[in-house]
């Protein structure tokens, strides 16, 4: 019969399996517990044999009920494989508890974790009465992965064991775990301090950080009031700070917190409350955040950013922020580039307002691009506007930028505006340099080839690879001798420039000219480091330099010496005869009547006359003696070593006596002669102006010696020509000072012997000198060109007098007035008489005009415009001093004149002279047979006037019928009617006498 085995009481096995439980020292007391009577209920359970289960109690049964119902996995495995299972070890590995049954038990472990519950799955009855713990993971039904615990026990039966045990899911518990251990690791290593209170404020746990921050070891500061670590705060405080905490779970703020050593130092302090399940504050969790470094950094930051601003501020580049296209920031610097009073009047301003329209699209284009992140940084060159409109080269460097939370642009702006103008200068430079006609080489210091351009290929024949390294002749000695010119390189180290003609040679071995300037270029270190050399071909520049100095030294007509040549090379020989001590003489020639021929037959013939009278000059002179012609018909000889004053003398007569011979030029036979003034070196003067001054003013005195002859100069004829000068500079001042006035000589007809018409004479009242006569002040006013606003006047003055006398009824047919060359010429001539008319309101047909003979010969052409003009007008037309000029009666008959005046010098003569009274009478057939009436001057006697009667000459005027006189006493003539009506001439006369 089969052993049946001992029975043992189920509550002493229960009470030794949980004996075993609760010895566990990883599990929490109460999960030990329940495990314990759990496991044991189990165990007398299966423990039981038949018979003895038969006998159970009804504490047995109620007993298994509670297992069934547990809510903790409870089974029983027997060779592996399951033989029991409650409903929580179903629910747990998530499957029906019939498909757990005889099911292996490793078929729900975590194939990783099989290993761990070996002993578990292979029990033996070895290992009767034993209890183990198994932790592993398990797979349920639905895949998910928990973590377990298992406790289980082995009970024998025979050669069999059963493997009873429970399973518990504690897998929220072991995450629960981590987090602590996790939570206590980041407690431990938090690099803040951390301090736990309770909520009377005592410490009961610190961390090493708060450790190492306070001074303090843990055990020193637990226990002790939190009070202990801060600087000067009152448990006031502090209850106040809690009580925050407390109801809103969180303070924060600054504390200064103080060391065991009393170092005071700044914490940044977060408290919060830890609340127990009835919400009342059990602990409060302490973090300070040592704020020593945050502090300094911050102090440190605030510096910086003062000297960043500072910096800014005072910053000689312009800074700027751009943010939605205005100006958001701008420095002074960029402030005052832009012409701004202020950086304030920039901010707000759009970049359009700063920006030259021509470069807006390339900035925005540049800011866009930016804004997009396309570039970090860009560097670009646009022109800026000033305040005034105007424009300035901008370097602009600018990047991305966060501006008050949203992105702008910020960049610094140079102005560059020299660097800009430098690049343009050198690239015109180096365009100059390339396209320069001049040649131009660069050479280092010691006059080493560096650069050529085209130029200097073209000039010399050398290429840049000929030239290029080779050793310069322009800093070279022009000589024989092959070194260099010591006297150009202290000149180009003192001055820095040189400049002057050299000689060169081409490549083809041609000498030729140049005109080089070199100029020395230094370093840093204000050495000389290169010269640079500059030159031109002077070949035809020198040909040319020749002729035009010959051109500027020399007359064009005559190719005799000019006055700026002549003074040169008389200054020259002075001074050679300074130095010699030597004399001599300046012969200063002037070829009289030359202006009457130049005037009637023209300037070609003129020209022509002047160029034979040279030829006759230069065959009375050496060839090494001076000759110069200074203008118009005024010629200078020079005689050096001069020996005596003979000698000149002799010269100047023998040049009297050629020019007085007859020229003959175009089939016209003239004649001229020349006056000659001589001046001797040192006695006369001892400069070339001052020698040829008083030749000048010898050849004067000759002139007025009746001309054709020669003058020395002597000391009183300079005061002579002082008093000329006086006497025209008054002149100049006569005009305004109202010095002028006019006196009117009678005009008679030969018929009637009455007064038909006057002439009015001009008269010079000098305030010292008293009534100056024309002869001494009219041809000083035609050379200075005062003879037309004196002109002028007198046309004005005559008319209005002209018109007095109408007034008062005396019958005057005509008022004479004179007109000079240069009046004849005035282009304002028209209106001049116009005008003068108009103001006197004297009728055109009172007004006679007489022109000389030699005026209109001038220019005939113009002339007969210029009086076909004046005869519309109505004015009368009297060619005066008739026989005297060239002109031919082809032209005369051109002229529409009214009257023909015979020249004084025919009327001398008569009646005496049978030549005069021959011109005389031709001159008055003449005009008759051409419709002009007569007129003759300078009757001085009763025969001329019986002569020119008889000729058949219309009016008469002279001394014989009165002198010039002014308009009051011409009137007293005027007004003794009965006088001059019917009466013989020769009563007339007497009549006259005795007024006078």
């Amino acid at each position: 019969m089969e052993k049946t085995p001992p029975i043992w009481p189920a509550p002493a096995l229960g009470l030794a399996v949980a004996a075993a439980i609760l010895s566990a020292k990883t599990l929490p007391a109460w999960l030990a517990l329940i495990l314990a009577i759990l496991l044991g209920a189990l165990v007398m359970h299966f423990y039981r044999p038949a018979a003895a289960q038969r006998q159970a109690s009804e504490f047995d049964w109620q007993l298994a009920d509670f297992v069934d119902q547990s809510l903790i996995g409870l089974f029983s495995l027997r060779i592996d494989r399951i033989s029991y299972c409650n409903p929580a070890l179903a629910e747990l590995l998530g499957r029906p508890e019939a498909e757990l049954l005889s099911q292996p038990f490793g078929t729900f472990v975590y194939p990783e974790d099989l290993p761990l519950v070996e002993n578990l799955l292979n029990g033996s009855p070895d290992q009767e009465g034993e209890t183990s713990r198994y932790s592993f993971r398990i797979i349920r039904g639905d895949g998910t992965i928990r973590q377990c615990e298992v406790e289980s026990h082995t009970v024998a039966q025979g050669r069999e064991s059963y493997v009873t045990g429970l399973l518990l899911d504690v897998t929220d518990w072991v995450v629960a775990q981590q987090e602590l251990a996790l939570y206590g690791r980041v407690f431990e290593a938090s690099s803040e301090g951390i301090v736990v209170t309770d909520a009377q404020g005592l410490i009961v746990a610190v961390n090493p950080a708060l450790e190492s921050l306070s001074g303090y070891s843990r055990e020193e500061l637990l226990g002790q009031p939190a009070l202990a670590l801060e600087h000067r705060l009152s448990g006031e405080r502090l209850e106040k700070v809690l009580a925050i905490a407390s109801s809103e779970g969180r303070w924060q703020g600054e504390f200064e917190a103080l060391r065991k050593d009393g170092v005071v130092y700044p914490t940044m302090l977060s408290i919060n409350a830890v609340l127990d399940a009835s919400g009342t504050p059990s602990h409060y969790v302490s973090i300070l955040s040592d704020l020593s470094i945050a502090k300094a950094a911050e102090r440190k930051l605030a510096e910086s950013e003062r000297k960043f601003r500072a910096f800014v501020e005072l910053s000689l580049v312009g800074l700027y922020v751009v943010q939605d296209g205005k100006l958001v920031y701008a420095n002074p610097e960029l402030a005052r580039v832009l012409g701004y009073q202020n950086p304030d009047e920039l901010i707000g301003l759009p970049v359009e307002a700063v920006t030259a329209p021509e470069d807006l699209a390339l900035l925005r284009e540049n800011h866009r691009r930016r804004l997009a992140g396309e570039l970090d940084s860009v560097r670009y060159t646009y022109r800026a506007m000033r305040r005034d409109g105007s424009y300035l080269w901008t370097e602009a460097h600018g990047r991305l930028f966060e501006y008050q939370g949203r992105p702008a642009v910020i960049g610094i702006a140079l102005d560059v505006s020299q660097r800009v103008e430098a690049e343009l200068q050198s690239r015109l430079a180096a365009r100059v340099f390339e396209s320069a006609s001049e040649g131009i080489l660069i050479t280092d210091a010691d006059s080493r080839i560096v650069a050529v351009n085209p130029a200097f290929t073209r000039i010399t024949g050398y290429s840049a690879q000929q030239a290029i390294g080779k050793i310069s002749r322009m800093l070279m000695r022009q000589d024989a001798r092959a070194e260099f010119n010591h006297e150009m390189l202290d000149h180009l180290a003192r001055d820095g420039h040189w400049q002057g003609e050299m000689r060169d040679r081409r490549l083809n071995g041609e000498w030729y000219p140049v005109w080089m300037s070199i100029s020395a270029v230094r370093d840093d270190s204000d050495r000389i480091s290169s010269y640079v050399g500059v030159f031109t071909d002077y070949t035809s520049r020198k040909e040319a330099e020749n002729r035009l100095h010959y051109l500027a030294n020399h007359d064009g007509l005559t190719g005799l010496l000019n006055r700026s040549g002549l003074m040169s090379q008389l200054e020259h020989e002075i001074n050679r005869a300074k130095a010699r001590r030597q004399s001599l003489a300046v012969l200063f020639l002037d070829l009289d009547r030359f202006k009457a021929i130049n005037d009637t037959l023209g300037h070609g013939i003129g020209d022509r006359l002047l160029v034979a009278a040279t030829e006759r000059l230069r065959n009375q002179v050496k060839e090494t003696d001076l000759v110069g012609r200074l203008g118009g018909d005024e010629f200078t000889i020079v005689l050096e070593n001069l020996n005596a004053p003979e000698i000149a003398a002799d010269v100047a007569s023998r040049i009297v006596g050629a020019m007085s011979q007859h020229f003959v030029i175009d089939g016209h036979e003239m004649f001229v002669t020349a006056s000659v003034g001589v001046a001797v070196y040192p006695g006369d003067g001892q400069d070339a102006t001052s020698l040829l001054k008083n030749a000048d003013v010898a050849m004067y005195r000759a002139k007025e010696r009746g001309k054709n002859t020669y003058q020395f100069f002597a000391k009183e004829m300079n005061a002579q020509a002082f008093e000329h000068l006086l006497l025209e500079n008054s002149l100049r001042h006569a005009l305004e000072r109202q010095e002028f006035e006019l006196h009117y000589q009678p005009q008679v007809a030969t018929a009637t012997g009455s007064v038909v018409g006057v002439e009015a004479l001009i008269r010079w009242r000098h305030p010292e000198l008293g009534l100056v006569p024309p002869a001494q002040f009219i041809s000083m006013a035609e050379q200075n060109g005062l003879i037309v606003p004196i002109g002028a006047w007198v046309l004005r003055e005559a008319c209005r007098q002209g018109r007095v006398w109408l007034d008062a009824g005396h019958a005057l047919a005509h008022v004479a007035v004179n007109l000079s060359a240069r009046q004849f010429a005035d282009d304002k001539l028209l209106e001049t008489i116009r005008n003068a008319l108009a103001e006197s309101r004297l009728p055109a047909n009172m007004l006679e005009l007489e022109i000389t003979e030699s005026t209109i010969m001038q220019k005939p052409q113009e002339a007969v415009t210029v009086l076909h003009q004046l005869r519309e007008m109505g004015v009368a037309l009297s060619i005066d001093d008739f026989g005297t000029g060239y002109s031919s009666l082809v032209s005369l008959k051109q002229y529409p004149l009214d009257n023909l005046k015979i020249d004084r010098g025919f009327v001398s003569g008569i009646p005496h002279d049978a030549d005069d009274q021959a011109i005389t009478e031709a001159i008055v057939a003449i005009a008759r047979k051409m419709r002009l009436k007569v007129v003759a001057e300078g009757v001085e006697t009763i025969e001329q006037f019986d002569f020119l009667r008889a000729a058949g000459c219309d009016i008469v005027q002279g001394y014989l019928l009165g002198r010039p006189m002014p308009a009051g006493d011409l009137e007293s003539m005027l007004a003794a009617d009965d006088v001059f009506q019917a009466a013989p001439v020769r009563k007339v006369i007497a009549v006259k006498r005795n007024q006078a």
